[in-house]
């Protein structure tokens, strides 16, 4: 998880302090490298870098052409005649956001540092092992390794490409936090001149009763901050191939390796996001907690709604109990009760670890797990019909065993 930082956060050391503090979803593995933050501002882009992403390259002469460009709300026009007939595409400025990633993507190896973490390199680059990858793939490291050295293509060696290598993800993420109060002034003062149009001629009274109740949605808005964040999700392309060029031409070769380009992360979706720090009269949280609150939930949001929208991205859950069924997903993955889920059962078909849907299940609407992040304070509990609190959420469908996995739906 990558942060695009910005010189416009309110109380930025409280922001930076939120976001090194986020608890990292408990559904994924943290894959540790060096780059943690970025600043866009110092990425410059060139003519030659805008020209690659396949700008500037095709003249749109048409009616069709230009309206279907005009759709991208990616991109904007710049018109080569007086009559507007003649266009090209240029990149608007959440693309040049993007483009800027792929050149911080780029220069800063992501996918490199994120290959030399799968397989524990060491320090200096000239050792590589299979630890990690038997640590998360609960494989013997030493099969692994005696495997590779003898050349064995095993079903753990599969397993590797297709399992889990190839499901090594980075995410950027920007922060915007615009104050409400010019926002609500705004308002206010539209809806003045609403009340001044609208009421003209008529008793005072009424008069000052529209404007104060203007004036109380004024006082309720103007508090705080409207957070809205960017997260851009970048996924590993790793294969066979690429697993087989690694281990024959990369593996323990520090040089080789440090002069390879075979490593790059493709781009899978972008999610905006937004949520409102409001600070209060009588409020019992600080201002930085209530920006660490608004963060973290923000953050959530994010990464449950990537994740509906982008099935490579969806993690596998366990089941937890089969009678009730239950599973450890709640609120903080965006459940709202109601949603459809894949029952799959592991098993293996030639060498490959392969699951097979046996069922469906939907989540039920009275027992949601409220697991959402309570910025340092204790949650409100969550009492069930049997008294106990609640810990996970509850699933109605099929007979299903404790083990058995669970997909959301796309």
């Amino acid at each position: 998880m990558i942060l695009i930082e910005s010189d416009a956060f309110p109380n930025k050391e409280s922001v930076i302090k939120s976001w090194n503090n986020y608890p990292f979803p408990d559904k994924y593995d943290k894959h540790d490298i060096t780059t943690k933050s970025v600043n866009l501002k110092s990425i410059e882009l060139t003519q030659q870098d805008i020209l690659d992403a396949g700008y500037y390259k095709d003249t749109l002469k048409t009616f069709i052409q230009i309206l279907g460009a005009l759709k991208n709300i990616e991109n904007q026009l710049v018109y080569l005649n007086p009559e507007q007939t003649i266009a090209v595409e240029v990149p608007g400025e959440m693309k040049i956001t993007q483009l800027k990633i792929n050149k911080i993507l780029k220069d800063n190896e992501i996918a490199k540092q994120m290959v030399s973490t799968w397989f524990n390199r060491s320090s200096d680059g000239t050792q590589d092992d299979f630890d990690v990858i038997a640590k998360r793939g609960k494989y013997n490291a030493s099969d692994l390794d005696a495997d590779m050295l003898k050349g064995v293509y095993s079903p753990q060696m599969g397993d590797i490409g297709a399992e889990l290598i190839k499901n090594s993800f980075t995410t950027f993420t920007a922060f915007e936090f615009i104050e409400n109060e010019p926002v609500a002034r705004l308002l206010l003062e539209a809806a003045k001149a609403g009340v001044a149009e609208g009421l003209k001629g008529k008793p005072q009274i009424l008069i000052d009763q529209a404007n104060k109740a203007a004036q109380a949605i004024y006082e309720k808005t103007k508090e705080g901050y409207s957070l809205w964040s960017k997260s851009w999700l970048y996924q590993l392309n790793w294969n066979d191939t690429i697993m087989a060029d690694f281990y024959m031409n990369l593996w323990n070769d520090k040089k080789a390796f440090d002069a390879s380009n075979l490593f790059q992360m493709n781009f899978v979706g972008v999610q905006y996001n937004m949520s409102l720090v409001t600070f209060k009269l009588g409020e019992t949280r600080t201002q930085d907690q209530l920006i660490d609150l608004a963060l973290v939930r923000n953050l959530d949001n994010a990464f449950a709604k990537l994740q509906k929208k982008n099935d490579v991205f969806k993690p596998l859950i366990r089941v937890a109990t089969s009678t009730p069924i239950t599973a450890q997903i709640g609120m903080k993955e965006g459940l709202e009760g109601g949603e459809t889920f894949e029952v799959l059962q592991k098993g293996e078909k030639d060498g490959r670890t392969v699951y097979t849907k046996i069922g469906t299940l939907k989540a039920d609407k009275k027992v949601v797990w409220d697991n959402r992040y309570n910025g340092g304070e204790p949650p409100t509990p969550q009492i069930g019909k049997d008294g106990n609190p609640i810990s996970a959420t509850t699933f109605k469908g099929g007979k299903v065993q404790v083990g058995f996995l669970i997909k959301l739906v796309k």
